[in-house]
């Protein structure tokens, strides 16, 4: 890769162009390198004029959000600080991400596409559920931040969230997640999500964003209490497992 040479390891897109309901025109093309080493000055330039051209010259280059790892970085499961990232057709320092066990979630389940390098679960390591579970909480956190500034947003991701927590899966889309919660949430909620859809694909019209900035509010509460439910019944279907494991590992003995 140019920039990078002998330290260059690998190179995976995950989100939504991982997925068939990818829409070119909607969201951005997230990735990460994975480099044997962290990247020092030299090659921070180089990727950033690299980044530059890139944005210049084809429309996909100011799509593309993402990080530089090391191997070590990648292999530990706390999240990763102070990382050299691509974002807006350049090169920034300092990035920190708290959905780091999502990703590698995603990892775990081939939610990805690999460009260059070894299969990603050689690298990153399987994300555990009380990690999952931490990151998820953050999503619900940032969703209310965004409600009446990005109201499209955060009612798509509020829709995955209940589909995470219910379904116990977090590898999905936002668009397969939103078309989840048309046929499973109450009927109430159609218009608003329709018209979540229809904005982030850039379609939406002056109905929908009244119809968004009059029910987003009120839906991020709807799907709150869903996220909360379907956790705890997922949590007691958890401890009932772990029981029911223990007595028959005693019952052996």
């Amino acid at each position: 890769m140019t920039g990078l040479s002998e330290n260059f390891v690998g190179a995976y897109l995950y989100g939504s162009i991982a997925f068939p309901e990818y829409n070119p025109e909607a969201g951005d093309i997230d990735f990460y390198v994975v480099v044997h080493r962290s990247i020092n000055g030299s090659e921070i330039r180089s990727l950033d004029r690299l980044h530059r051209s890139l944005a210049a010259k084809f429309r996909f280059g100011r799509k593309l959000d993402g990080f530089y790892i090391s191997t070590s970085a990648a292999r530990r499961r706390e999240n990763p600080e102070d990382l050299v990232y691509g974002a807006h057709g350049k090169i920034h320092r300092g990035g920190l991400y708290d959905a780091w066990a999502l990703h590698r979630e995603h990892f775990a389940r081939s939610a990805y596409i690999q460009l260059y390098g070894p299969k990603a679960s050689r690298i990153f390591p399987r994300a555990k559920w009380p990690e999952i579970r931490s990151a998820l909480y953050r999503q619900l956190v940032d969703a209310r931040r965004s409600i009446d500034k990005d109201p499209w947003w955060s009612v798509l991701n509020l829709c995955r969230l209940v589909y995470n927590f219910k379904r116990g899966r977090t590898a999905v889309s936002e668009v397969a997640a939103a078309n989840w919660a048309l046929k499973r949430l109450p009927s109430r909620w159609k218009p608003l999500i329709r018209s979540a859809v229809k904005t982030s694909k850039g379609v939406a019209d002056r109905r929908d964003n009244t119809i968004l900035r009059r029910d987003a509010r009120e839906f991020l509460g709807f799907a709150s209490v869903r996220v909360i439910a379907f956790d705890i019944a997922s949590d007691s279907r958890r401890q009932k497992t772990a029981y029911l494991r223990k007595s028959r590992s005693g019952t052996r003995r």
